[in-house]
């Protein structure tokens, strides 16, 4: 079975993404992260950390993008919060420990999490185009939460074509990963076999296939 990889390609995550899918996959990440113009907003952010009970980090790139302007140690009372085992080993290898991570790698178990922890004000750094899915969620359970741009997720600006008749399936890593394919071959084939990472992912590859069929 020939698999289309459509997420990032790193390093870090090559020998996973063969380990688990075989040598015979193509990879053709259908987007790229791409580090704010003006970084003005996070300076601001990361100097007002004190003011926070909870630094809440979502993905890998955001912990790239934002602890370098973290001061060092954080103040105690800031707990440092992770969405998943690939966040906690960017959080852990740029020097921050005692990371709490919810059970499962998705926003929902992050909801979760929190709604059993004493409330209080969440910092999130993120994406531009990040879903509004944790921050309402953890609104709606009485945390105030402050969200800042860390980074862009952009279409790469010449993304790899590959002939879709060569390919059987397809894995899609978020919903930015789905909606750049549409736009690039124009729908959702339906004689592919499709793997989402995550129930976000699929939640919005679902409703993608609905808007396709009507």
């Amino acid at each position: 079975m020939t698999t289309l990889y459509t997420g990032i390609i790193t390093s870090d995550n090559i020998s996973h993404v063969r380990q688990r899918y075989g040598t015979d996959v193509v990879c053709t990440p259908l987007l790229e992260i791409v580090a704010m113009g003006d970084d003005s907003a996070l300076r601001q952010a990361a100097a007002d950390i004190n003011s926070y009970d909870y630094l809440l980090f979502t993905s890998r790139f955001a912990v790239s993008h934002f602890a370098i302007f973290l001061p060092q140690p954080l103040p105690p009372y800031v707990r440092i919060v992770s969405i998943g085992s690939t966040t906690t080993a960017a959080l852990l290898q740029a020097g921050f420990a005692n990371v709490s991570q919810p059970a499962f790698d998705n926003s929902y178990s992050v909801i979760q999490w929190f709604r059993a922890q004493p409330r209080g004000s969440v910092l999130i750094p993120r994406s531009d185009i990040a879903l509004s899915i944790i921050p309402d969620g953890l609104r709606y359970h009485g945390f105030k939460v402050t969200t800042v741009t860390a980074y862009h997720n952009r279409m790469p600006a010449a993304p790899q074509r590959v002939d879709l008749g060569t390919i059987d399936r397809i894995v899609f890593t978020s919903p930015s990963t789905i909606s750049h394919f549409v736009s690039i071959y124009g729908s959702l084939p339906a004689d592919k076999v499709y793997e989402t990472r995550g129930p976000i992912t699929r939640k919005y590859f679902e409703t993608q296939i609905k808007i396709q069929d009507l």
